[in-house]
């Protein structure tokens, strides 16, 4: 099996590059949405059109992450 030739330890998963990426990239953006979304809230002084903007931007970020597609390339089967 592909991760035991690449001596995969079990709790480990190989991806690809590109899978990675749009990953990581996704979950960087949720991250700044939730903390401008977390600065607008705590200022304050925002109306509700400036919320709605708010929770639309973060909405955003959550539906990029959803449409995320990560599957393994390899993995270590484990005995059961």
């Amino acid at each position: 099996m592909l991760g035991e030739r690449r001596s995969l330890g079990a709790n480990e998963v190989l991806l690809s590059r590109a899978a990675w990426e749009q990953l990581r990239d996704a979950l960087y953006r949720l991250q700044t949405a939730t903390e401008d979304v977390a600065m607008d809230v705590t200022q304050g002084r925002s109306t509700k059109a400036e919320y709605i903007d708010a929770l639309v931007h973060l909405t955003a970020a959550i539906r990029e992450l959803q449409e995320v597609s990560v599957e393994p390339l390899a993995f270590r089967a484990t005995a059961t």
